[in-house]
């Protein structure tokens, strides 16, 4: 094998084989510096991952002397340097001279990014030495390099200047110097607030008395969600021995009293009712203690809000909006007025509040409030306020990672992650679909996560962006079908088949449809028995939507048609009361000139219920396709009905629903379904408000116009205006040539044709 073959071996990460056939070549190339440089790269790797102490010695010692051998043949080589320097300071102990020597020749290449490994390296040994001030001169260097090389990354510098600053402390704690060093470690945490150290300095920070820098840990503490609940239990239960000492400190308090919301069975009781008691209590004690921090009165009101006390506790969120309320005062207030009063307040409280996640949090709180919710209104309204709590995280999210301003404490990109998929998710309920669109595109850059995908790809189906949709759902099962629950991986290729049929990429939507239902037979509906029974209940929803599904998916069979009408025929006879299956069979059926069986589906769709609760646009359609096919049957009373029903429903829609395009096409059709009863004044009304329409929204003449003109011209007929009639004829001929219909009419006029030649098989 030639190097850059064993190069993508070691890119493959197969580094046995590579170190192996690397043994090969040197044998061939023994005074190839590259290749002695790769072997050492791939020992370090190996020793990385070795489960056996002695496999890693050796390892990292054969990895040193490989490198080694690299700078003998190439004492120029700098990655190798950098590597070499790396192991004399972390795992070869006895290659000081060496180790200092590489760190010298790196400093000396006068890469910025690289001097920052080699002070670091340096800075390590110095440390071992106990050279206490070379060490701290190093460090200190660095942070004077972090600020140059990333001066336009603040996320990055901050991570930089975190590690300077955790490094000095470390110097001067080891030193016995603890002043200096909680200094820096505040400095440190100032500039990375989630971080892996704060457990540990927060204990050094309350053995110091530092109680205003321990506030603040806690507080990332309890609300980070990534401390271990037995360190937490062991760092409040340590706060609390100090309050009930009598250390005196409101923000130690107000940290302890929000740490302990999620233990509240551990220092509140098992017992709702003695424990409400209890924080409450708690609360009140506090509140007399510092009566001048809020919080107390958000802790107490929140004890009395979570067992349904909305009026009494409604008083001590009114205090605390007052006096400085925070993110999730806001909304809790707001639901408690709404609960005590039966309607919310005229606005609510704007707040300058400088940590996102509280806002985040609070955020969630408002969306769990809302599920609560039936009625529209309160929803609509709690929605609204749901979106500001989250468009105040993200505005303080998105300065700290995309414009190069604002606090750590908008420093956690997780965080960040799930705040852009639930605030995008939130646009996307409120109709905002590109803004949806965006915000989870940001989220997922930051984060990904496939959740955030599903999301997006929901804004992207709303907005007809099918082929985007698609991706992004493949996506999901191309790259995180291992975290992805069973559920979501039926429920994806549900919406997949749907949005691909919508392209028109028949093929692909066959081949899964085939797929997705070949593993429910084979291994879903077995996996299935491990979930819980809302969860089969979903699969077993999706799997028949799938299979009713089928009836869009059209195939270059010649009895295509026929073959998706008995797919849908067939799946009635296992699930005989699948509302979808009947709709989706009132296309078909229609389609298929088979009008009868058209309005037999929808009468079993109507008989099944449920009418009312499907969206505005199929409630719709039922009546509109069950007053088509009456019409080609010429039951034209019957036809009227079902289309004055599809204009009522259609005057309750939004623009989309209730549209020029839509009344119109209904209008046509009760103009034809009129002159079928030969009553002609309701014919040529209906037949005036399709002319009208096309003229108000300044519409191009086209077959549907040829059509309704010519039902305005028997209509005219009927009355026994000729003189009209004829100008009808003449003005569709104008328009339209070609329109055989009309064309018949005025061969028959001039022939002096009856006045009831107009009755004719109905047009297809």
């Amino acid at each position: 094998m030639n190097l850059e073959e064993l190069e993508r071996l070691y890119q493959e990460q197969a580094y046995t084989v590579a170190t192996i056939e690397l043994e090969t070549y040197l044998e061939e190339h023994p005074a190839e510096a590259a290749a002695w440089y790769l072997m050492g790269k791939c020992r370090l790797e190996i020793a990385k991952s070795a489960e056996d102490r002695e496999e890693m010695t050796t390892a990292y010692q054969t990895a040193y002397e490989a490198f080694s051998k690299a700078l003998e043949y190439n004492p120029q080589h700098v990655q190798a340097r950098v590597h070499r320097a790396y192991m004399g300071a972390n795992v070869i102990n006895d290659k000081v001279a060496e180790t200092l020597e590489d760190c010298q020749f790196i400093l000396d290449q006068g890469d910025e990014e690289l001097i920052t490994k080699a002070l670091l390296y340096r800075f390590q040994i110095w440390v071992l030495q106990n050279e206490t001030d070379k060490a701290l001169a190093d460090m200190h260097r660095n942070l004077e390099i972090y600020q140059s090389l990333y001066h336009d990354d603040l996320p990055q510098l901050n991570v930089a200047r975190f590690q300077c600053y955790t490094r000095i402390g470390d110097v001067y704690y080891h030193n016995d110097n603890k002043p200096t060093a909680l200094d820096y470690y505040r400095q440190a945490f100032q500039c990375t607030v989630y971080n892996n150290r704060t457990l540990s300095t927060l204990h050094f920070a309350l053995e110091m008395a530092d109680y205003d820098f321990a506030a603040e840990m806690l507080h990332i503490a309890s609300t980070s969600g990534e401390q271990e609940e037995e360190d937490m239990l062991k760092i409040l239960h340590q706060v609390k021995a100090l309050l009930d000492q009598g250390v005196r400190h409101p923000a130690l308090a107000r940290e302890f009293c929000w740490g302990t919301i999620d233990f509240w069975h551990q220092f509140y009781g098992e017992d709702e009712a003695e424990g409400t008691l209890e924080q409450i209590s708690t609360g009140k004690r506090f509140i007399s203690l510092y009566p001048e921090e809020s919080y107390f009165y958000h802790f107490t009101a929140t004890a009395l809000f979570n067992i349904g006390s909305y009026s009494e506790s409604l008083p001590y969120y009114e205090k605390a909006i007052a006096m400085r309320p925070y993110p999730s005062t806001i909304i809790r207030w707001y639901y408690a007025h709404y609960k005590t009063h039966g309607e919310f307040p005229d606005n609510w409280t704007d707040l300058d509040y400088p940590i996102a996640y509280d806002w985040y949090s609070a955020g969630v709180v408002c969306n769990e409030l809302l599920q609560e919710e039936q009625a529209s209104g309160p929803r609509q309204i709690l929605t609204q306020l749901k979106k500001y709590l989250y468009q105040k995280a993200y505005a303080l999210y998105y300065p700290y990672w995309y414009e190069n301003t604002g606090s750590s404490y908008a420093g956690h990109p997780h965080h960040f992650a799930m705040c852009c998929n639930n605030y995008g998710i939130t646009l996307f309920e409120l109709g905002a679909y590109e803004e949806a669109i965006h915000i989870h595109s940001v989220g997922y850059n930051m984060s990904p996560f496939w959740e955030q995908l599903e999301s997006r790809a929901d804004a992207f189906h709303q907005l007809g962006k099918y082929a985007e949709a698609v991706a992004d759902r493949q996506m999901i099962l191309n790259t995180f079908i291992s975290s992805l629950p069973l559920v979501y991986y039926v429920s994806i290729h549900e919406r997949i088949i749907e949005d691909l049929t919508a392209l028109e990429r028949y093929d692909d939507a066959m081949a899964l449809y085939n797929k997705i239902l070949t593993e429910y037979e084979e291994w879903i509906t077995n996996d299935m028995d491990e979930l819980e029974e809302e969860e089969k209940e979903i699969i077993i929803y999706n799997i028949d939507r799938i299979k009713t599904g089928r009836a869009f998916i059209k195939t270059n069979s010649q009895d295509d048609l026929h073959e998706r009408i008995q797919a849908l025929e067939k799946h009635l006879e296992e699930k005989p009361d699948d509302s979808d299956a009947y709709f989706n069979l009132m296309y078909l059926y229609y389609d298929n000139a088979q009008y009868e069986h058209c309005i037999g589906a929808v009468n079993n769709r109507i008989s099944i219920g449920g009418i009312a609760k499907l969206p505005l646009v199929s409630q719709m359609k039922i009546f509109y396709f069950r007053g088509k096919a009456a019409l080609k049957l010429n039951r034209y009373e019957a036809a009227i009905q079902d289309m004055l029903q599809t204009l009522e429903i259609m005057s309750h829609g939004d623009e989309s629903d209730n549209s020029p395009n839509n009344r119109c096409g209904v209008y046509a059709f009760l103009a034809e379904a009129y002159l079928g009863l030969e009553d002609y004044d309701n014919s040529l009304q209906y037949a005036n408000q399709c002319v009208q329409t096309y003229k108000d929204m300044n519409w191009s003449w086209d077959a549907e116009s040829s059509a309704f003109y010519y039902t305005m011209a028997l209509a005219q007929e009927g009355k026994g205006d000729l003189s009209a009639c004829r100008k009808t004829i003449d003005r569709i001929l104008e328009k339209d040539p070609g329109f055989q219909p009309a064309v018949s009419k005025k061969a028959g006029l001039k022939n002096g044709s009856g006045l009831f030649s107009f009755l004719r098989k109905k047009k297809d």
